[in-house]
Formats: structure tokens, sequence, C-alpha cells
């Protein structure tokens, strides 16, 4: 019911502002109403863990979207996981009780180094001692490596090829652009020098990166994507 009720709001104030703001205005005000949703929604999530006793997940799904992975506990900003968290603002869950974090093609999502660092520092918290943390994000080394090569250079066919982008993406820069800003979700591009600075700050060891595993990560994201693992110190 509440969630019918947000979504009319969400509604209302798009054709509203569609018919009276500027574009610039337009984008303000749904900023602010997309804001009070993910609020509503966050609390409503905290109520969930609460009455079902979930605040010690052994696995965790961040960033999942609406892909269920088995035995994990999966979170996400909007409704298709298991909980609706907004994770800017850090993990609601016990120390100590991970075995595992998962996240595909999330963190890019979220600022940095601020809150991207506040959620690391999260992750390292509730894993276990020797616990792990694996994630995959865009590979931005590689499409401004292959720039100079030019238009067939194999990122910008991979982009054809896997329709990465959309048609309006025709040169090198924009598909470039694309990468970085995906019409303004992605927040940070990462290469695995930044992801290891990241990590390391926030208490991780053994940072590398991993190969695809295709018992956990999702066939569509083994080519283009930076696979990443690292760990709580064990104690």
């Amino acid at each position: 019911m509440k969630s019918d009720l947000v979504n009319r709001i969400a509604g209302s104030i798009g054709r509203l502002g569609r018919r009276t703001l500027t574009p610039s205005q337009f984008l303000a005000v749904r900023g602010v109403a997309d804001e009070c949703i993910i609020a509503i929604r966050h609390r409503a999530g905290r109520r969930l863990l609460r009455k079902q006793r979930l605040l010690r997940p052994q696995k965790l799904n961040l960033g999942s979207g609406d892909v269920r992975k088995t035995g994990f506990l999966n979170v996400d900003l909007y409704p298709g996981g298991d909980v609706t968290l907004d994770l800017r603002r850090g993990l609601p869950f016990e120390s100590d009780c991970c075995d595992l974090i998962f996240s595909e093609h999330f963190f890019e999502h979220v600022d940095y180094p601020e809150p991207i660092t506040r959620l690391m520092i999260d992750c390292l918290r509730v894993l276990r001692p020797g616990g792990e943390l694996r994630f995959s994000v865009p590979d931005t080394a590689w499409p401004l490596g292959d720039y100079p090569a030019g238009d067939g250079a194999p990122y910008f066919a991979a982009c054809l090829v896997h329709k990465w982008h959309p048609s309006r993406c025709q040169t090198r820069i924009e598909h470039i652009n694309y990468h970085f800003r995906q019409d303004g979700e992605h927040r940070f591009a990462y290469d695995f020098e930044t992801a290891e600075k990241l990590l390391q700050r926030a208490g991780f060891v053994e940072v590398s990166r991993r190969t695809f595993d295709p018992s956990l990560d999702a066939q569509h994201r083994e080519v283009g994507s930076l696979f990443v693992s690292a760990r709580q110190p064990a104690k």
C-alpha cells in the first residue's frame, strides 16, 4: 500500500514538474523527491531487518537490483531484492557476522571518496575475521587505453557488440563519457590502482585482481569488468 502511494507521489511530481519547471529546476526537484522516496524505503528496510531478525546475514549481495542470489541477503536501493536500504548510510548489520560480501557493478554508483569510503569501512566491520569482499565494476583502464587507437579498437568494438551504450554514442568521446556518466547514474570510474587504494585505506588486506567466477558473477559481466577481491584481516 505504501509502495503504491510512493509511486503515485513520484508520478504526480514528474508530471507537474515537466509542465512548469525548466529542465534544471525539474532535475533539482526530482532529486529531492527521489531522496524522500529513498528515505521511506530505507526506513521500511530497517524495520524489515529487525522484524525478520536479519541483522546477522552470512552472505550479502549489495546493489542486487532484482537479481536475487540464493543463500545471500540481497540488498538494493529499489524494490526487487530482499530488502531496500540506502547503502550510502552504511550497513545496519551486526559486526563480525558475514563470511562473504558480494557486489556487481554497484560501487561505481556511489560517490567517491565519500560515502564509498564509509561503506567500505562498514563492509570491513560486518565481515568476520578472514571474511572476503568480492566485487566487480566497469574497467575504466580499458576504454582510456584504447582511445588513442581509434574507432576500431577492441573497447569500442565491444561497445557495439555487447550494446553497452545507446545508439546515440557514435564517437569515441561519446562512448567514454557514457562509460563515466551513464546518464548521471555513474558517480565514479575505477581502475585497479584506485580500488586498491580505497580498500587498503578502509583496512582490507590481500587486495587483488580476481578472475571471472561463473559460479558468482553474471555471464554478461565477464567482458569489460574489473574483478576485485579483498579480505578482513584474520585476528
